[in-house]
């Protein structure tokens, strides 16, 4: 049984029931939501349509508008009186032909350096033009060019500019004749050839910035449009239509084109058309909440008429053997239930639960006994598994004492030999005569000196194997100072280089345990790394430069302390991977290992301290890992 299946089964006969009425009226269904959805797509193309027309007007519209510039420009640039600077007989020209030409925001004419000496609109001031795209680029390309979004100095409108060159009589660049546009005698043109109830339509620049729109707040004009819609109008084709899904009260149909002087590769205007996907869509929905409507009694009837036959022949009579099963599971073992059911397959139902209550009362009695067998078991499993993992800790406490001491034979060979040295200088000083109170004062403090260190070394090991009865809080970067400085002597004299680093950028490394379980799982992976770069220095000659290693890393993540343990020793050999925490197992040669100290780091930090450690191994060597849980500077443990 799938699980799609097990779900099916896991619902309540009355479901069933309803799903089968409903199963019977789903063709209905079937045919009002198709019907919904082809009067959504007529809808939906129908706007995409209107949508597209008004793009197509716009940019008509516009094309128009550049022609008319284009040629205006010509003409003004080669008429005497332009040529000659009359400026009073320039503006009253171009203040009628700004009156006539309502698509025009102003006509201005500059000097070669941006200053306006002529315009339709009266001036206040001296004007400046040369900041300006349009300006700049009849100057650069000496055609007519197009602009971008600019407040016009002087009407004050948002608008896109274009500029004509005027030319001397040596083709040299004399002025600019600059030419705005009026968007508010566009839309009031789109208005009365008659826009789409709704239609929003907003017009930018080439750099996406707001020039105009019919909707809206005005102070939008000047601020960039989204910009994964102008993104995509500017990478797309030249014409579209989407499905604009934004907030769900701003949802539209739109589309967008754009339009570019022939010699300019960038579009100087994009226009975006859209309509409200609320009011497209209204129709198709009334439609369909009229077919709702007229199929939901239908629905209605077939559904209670499920609900009431199916609590009379089958809910009823369940629940009867529901109730006997409930007796049953809470002990009653006598109850019976075939006298309360009908016939058919319900009386066979009851008669077969009958039948199992019986075998249950005479399997009971059996149960009983052998529950009182496993109890007894059980308990003596439990002790003998108590008394193995007593033995087991025991054995890795002696066997970590093993290499401790064998680290403070390394640790006292030192201060041995000089102790030794302190001494025979004190007798070659008396046989030459030359032991004063000085000399025997140096030698005397020598001597306590290696004797101070070698009871501190004492003192550490006796610290380091003290039994713990209470969990606390701790500083791994201490314990593992103490774990290093153990063994340190043992390396050097090896000639392995131990290394600690310190990854954790400062931060506290505090975690809850007990002290001396943590700082003997971490002994332990530091002699078998030890071991193990030992292993293979004897195995094969190492090439040069590559020194034996073993490097401590300390991290700290979000939560969690790190402590890395890494080698560059002979490996883990992939067969022995499975094998390397099961309890007196080893891959050392014989007397180099008990098999249990990678079993008790396993258990220290997984069960005692709620761990995780895992590793990684290869030819190269092996990496070791501790993950424990972090807990704040201070912070009080459960103990």
């Amino acid at each position: 049984m799938n699980a799609v299946t097990r779900f099916l089964f896991s619902w309540r006969l009355r479901t069933h029931l309803l799903l089968i009425a409903l199963l019977l009226s789903l063709p209905a269904v079937i045919f009002i939501v198709y019907s919904g959805y082809e009067e959504r797509t007529d809808a939906l193309n129908a706007g995409v349509s209107e949508t597209k027309m008004l793009v197509h007007s716009i940019l008509t519209e516009q094309y128009s508008l550049t022609g008319d510039a284009e040629q205006l420009g010509t003409v003004l640039s080669i008429l005497p009186i332009v040529k000659e600077r009359k400026v009073g007989e320039v503006n009253a020209v171009l203040a009628n032909i700004l009156q006539m030409k309502g698509e025009f925001a102003n006509i201005l004419i500059a000097d070669r350096h941006g200053t306006v000496w002529a315009s339709a609109l009266p001036s206040l001031g001296r004007v400046s033009i040369a900041d300006t795209v349009a300006f700049q680029n009849v100057v650069r390309t000496r055609r007519f060019s197009s602009g971008e979004y600019t407040v016009e100095k002087i009407s004050g409108k948002p608008t896109i500019g274009f500029g004509y060159p005027v030319l001397n009589s040596r083709g040299e660049i004399d002025g600019v004749l600059a030419i705005t546009v009026n968007f508010e005698y566009l839309n009031g043109l789109l208005t009365e050839e008659g826009l789409p109830k709704g239609a929003l339509f907003t017009l930018a620049d080439r750099n996406g910035i707001v020039v105009y729109r019919n909707w809206g707040r005005k102070e939008k004009i000047g601020k960039p449009l989204c910009p994964k819609v102008f993104r995509r109008m500017a990478a797309g084709p030249d014409r579209v239509s989407f499905l604009d899904f934004g907030r769900s009260e701003e949802r539209k149909i739109s589309s967008y084109g754009r339009i570019g002087l022939k010699k300019e590769k960038v579009p100087y205007l994009y226009v975006l058309a859209g309509l409200p996907l609320k009011d497209t869509l209204a129709r198709a929905q009334r439609a369909q909440l009229l077919q709702v409507a007229i199929l939901s009694p239908f629905l209605l009837v077939a559904v209670v008429l499920a609900s009431l036959l199916g609590k009379f022949f089958f809910v009823n009579q369940i629940n009867k053997l529901r109730e006997a099963s409930e007796r049953l599971a809470s002990g009653d073992l006598g109850v019976r239930v075939s006298p309360l059911l009908a016939g058919g397959e319900m009386a066979e139902l009851g008669r077969s639960f009958d039948e199992m209550a019986q075998q249950l009362a005479c399997r009971e009695n059996e149960l009983n006994a052998l529950n009182e067998s496993l109890t007894l078991r059980v308990e003596a499993e439990t002790e003998r598994r108590l008394h193995q993992e007593r033995l087991l800790a025991r054995h890795a406490r002696l066997a970590a004492m093993g290499e401790m001491i064998g680290a403070i034979a390394h640790q006292w060979r030192q201060p041995l030999a000089t102790l030794g040295a302190a001494i025979q200088s004190l007798r070659m000083a008396w046989e030459r005569g030359s032991l004063d109170a000085a000399f025997l004062e140096s030698a005397e403090a020598d001597a306590q000196k290696q004797l101070y260190y070698m009871s501190e070394t004492i003192e550490d090991f006796c610290n380091f194997f003290r039994p713990e009865k209470v969990a606390e809080q701790f500083e791994v970067r201490e314990k593992i100072a103490e774990v290093v400085l153990l063994v340190d002597a043992q390396f050097a004299n090896a000639g392995v280089h131990l290394e600690v680093v310190d990854a954790a950028d400062g931060e506290g490394l505090f975690i809850h345990g007990y002290q001396n379980e943590f700082k003997q799982s971490v002994l332990n992976l530091v002699s078998n790394a030890f071991d193990a770069v030992v292993a293979r220095n004897g195995a094969a000659p190492r090439p040069t430069g590559l020194p034996g290693l073993v490097v401590v890393t300390l991290r700290r993540t979000e939560d969690r302390v790190l402590i890395e343990v890494r080698d560059n020793g002979c490996g883990i050999p992939p067969e022995f991977v499975d094998k390397v925490y099961e309890p007196y197992f080893t891959s050392k040669p014989e007397g180099k290992g008990t098999g249990i100290g990678l079993y008790m780091s396993k258990l220290i930090v997984e069960e005692s301290m709620g761990g995780r450690i895992s590793f990684v191994s290869s030819a190269e060597g092996t990496v070791f890992r501790i993950e424990l849980a972090a807990s704040a500077a201070g912070e009080v443990g459960n103990g």
